[in-house]
């Protein structure tokens, strides 16, 4: 049947007024808080999954088209909040939804539901990270253990659990209960709380046993972007991205070594490959030339260089870290001796090698001397060389791996 046409419609008294601006503005209203509603119901049905990430990758057109429809619907809510009611209540279940999802990623958090999403986008679209490659050295790397199991809290509570009930165990002889909580916690330790990690000079990247891999770059961590709980074997590391490495091994010196790197002058300036080659560090020992037969001999590492000589105190470790994160950092675990400090600072740059080195030398009460009044001897009656001047000297112990280099160090000296 054909529709009749205005004019006759009018004359009928049943006609509608022409069609104005308001009328219009009214319709794009209505079809911006439809548009909203779908994709606000969508997201929050991906997100409430126990899969979001993976359901998020796989539809991405529910989260792009929120961050496109920000702008318009914040307009709209900011003029016709009391029309959008049930918008509005979705947005909210959204924007709390959406901020602990972000959380999962970086503590950093965003002003706004717009910020939230975008930043969502862009994190879920970047590709997973890989494992350090041959061109990129790796400084440090550890991965979980029998004794990291051994610290697992998880553990101590099987443990009580099993002494609290050895009573019903040798009246009744059934184990097969106990067996099973304890082959169950084992398991889940295994599968959740096991990775392996690996540390460059650019970033620290973290491969659970069981979920997808994580990295942060050392240059976004700041001064208090790092903990530990080295007795539990965990470091968390927040950054452009935020996690935590679980019982993975060397956690004490994991954290000691990103607080190093992640400032100057590591940086940004070095990759992981020694720059300083022309250096011979060795086991060594502080007295004063004329020593007393009761006084003993202070352990420490003797550093060669072409223009001098240092000795750092073995027990100074601590203070020889701070001469080179600055004064406010943690104290670093006793895994941090002075011999590795001193293998990472061969990273830097020569000039920048021997400025540090003064700077740790004064931090830790070491000694320094000069290559043209370092006189060198034998030690009376122990078979090492005697080096040292102005009263004081270090005894060196012999090292057939540094022999070469000690020995092109000397003779330089001597010309």
């Amino acid at each position: 049947m054909p529709q009749a046409s205005p004019r006759v419609v009018a004359q009928s008294g049943t006609s509608t007024p022409p069609e104005d601006g308001s009328g219009s503005d009214a319709r794009q209203a209505a079809e911006v808080v439809a548009q909203g509603v779908a994709c606000y119901t969508g997201l929050l049905r991906v997100m409430r999954s126990p899969r979001w990430k993976r359901l998020m990758r796989a539809q991405p057109d529910w989260l792009r088209e929120s961050v496109r429809l920000e702008a318009s619907l914040r307009e709209l809510l900011a003029h016709e909040e009391a029309r959008a009611q049930g918008l509005l209540r979705q947005r909210e279940r959204l924007e709390v939804l959406a901020r602990k999802r972000l959380s999962h990623f970086t503590r950093r958090g965003a002003a706004s539901l717009g910020e939230v999403l975008g930043r969502l986008e862009t994190l879920l679209s970047e590709s997973r990270p890989l494992p350090p490659g041959d061109d990129e050295p790796v400084l440090l790397e550890g991965r979980q253990g029998l004794r990291n199991l051994l610290s697992w809290p998880g553990t101590w509570v099987f443990v009580l659990l099993a002494i609290t009930n050895r009573y019903g165990l040798e009246r009744f002889g059934r184990p097969e209960p106990m067996l099973l909580v304890g082959g169950a916690l084992v398991l889940y330790y295994y599968l959740r709380c096991t990775g392996r990690f690996w540390l460059t000079a650019k970033r620290l990247m973290w491969q659970p046993r069981f979920g997808e891999p994580v990295q942060v770059s050392l240059a976004s961590i700041g001064a208090r972007g790092i903990s530990a709980l080295p007795a539990w074997g965990e470091v968390r590391v927040e950054g452009d991205r935020a996690f935590t490495v679980r019982h993975a091994g060397h956690a004490g010196l994991l954290a000691s070594l990103l607080d190093l790197h992640r400032q100057s002058p590591f940086v940004g300036a070095v990759d992981g490959t020694p720059r300083v080659h022309d250096v011979s560090v060795l086991p060594a020992w502080r007295a004063p030339e004329r020593t007393r037969s009761t006084q003993k001999a202070e352990p420490g590492v003797a550093v060669l260089r072409p223009g001098y000589a240092a000795f750092l105190p073995a027990e100074r470790y601590a203070d020889v870290f701070r001469g080179l994160t600055g004064p406010g950092t943690r104290k670093p675990e006793a895994d941090v001796t002075v011999e590795l400090l001193v293998e990472h600072m061969r990273l830097l740059s020569e000039p920048e090698f021997d400025v540090r080195m003064r700077q740790v030398v004064l931090a830790s009460g070491g000694e320094l001397w000069h290559a043209d009044e370092v006189r060198s001897g034998p030690a009376a009656g122990s078979g090492r060389v005697r080096l040292g001047a102005r009263g004081m000297g270090m005894e060196l112990l012999a090292d057939a791996a540094q022999a070469e280099a000690t020995d092109r160090i000397v003779r330089r000296w001597a010309a």
